[in-house]
């Protein structure tokens, strides 16, 4: 009978070890481990100067005027600090009847266009008067334009000029087709192709 006894526990003594082992073996089965240090990664976005087209007032005493007359505005483009150069065209649509009417963008240095021939047929036109490439800079880059417009005395009849209109608008984009410009590593002057990743 104590050998009988002895077997029992010897067994269970064995069954007891068995699973332990087992146990054992399965959580090492699942366990893992991982050394190093912690890895700092930096990641800054470009920047891109924001543009603000500033057309300035509209031309005060430009009704019922006579020869000799001239009158002259203002027009701005602020660029804010960026890391890629960007071109700026300032574009005007106008229709135009009086033949003797003179137009001129100042600042030639900047872009500007200087005198622009009128057509004077009274058909709505599209005329560029600046096209600037502002380069990339760190500062906020300001440009200002002067328009000048002239009916001149000319020293005879000028009865040709009498309820003639000339009516303009202007207006700014950053492409001849206002296209969307994509900047990334492999385009850091911008691309129209948009990225596909």
């Amino acid at each position: 009978m104590e050998d009988k006894k002895r077997n029992i526990i010897l067994s269970l003594f064995s069954i007891g070890i068995v699973i332990m082992i087992a146990v054992g073996l399965t959580f090492a089965y699942f366990s893992t481990s991982m050394t190093g240090t912690a890895g700092i990664t930096n990641i800054t976005t470009g920047t891109i100067g924001k543009i603000t087209f500033d057309g300035g007032a509209d031309l005060q005493t430009s009704s019922e005027i006579e020869p000799p007359w001239t009158e002259s505005k203002t027009f701005t483009i602020t660029v804010a600090p960026s890391i890629v150069s960007q071109t700026i065209y300032v574009w005007m649509d106008y229709s135009n009847t009086v033949p003797e009417l003179t137009f001129n963008v100042s600042n030639t240095n900047d872009g500007a266009v200087g005198d622009v021939v009128l057509d004077t047929t009274g058909t709505t036109k599209t005329v560029k008067l600046v096209e600037k490439t502002f380069e990339a800079s760190t500062t906020t880059q300001v440009i200002e334009y002067t328009i000048t417009v002239t009916l001149p005395e000319t020293g005879v009849n000028q009865n040709q000029n009498q309820g003639k209109s000339f009516n303009a608008s202007m207006y700014a984009n950053l492409g001849e087709e206002d296209k969307v410009y994509y900047y990334n590593e492999s385009n850091p002057t911008g691309t129209t192709t948009k990225p596909t990743s």
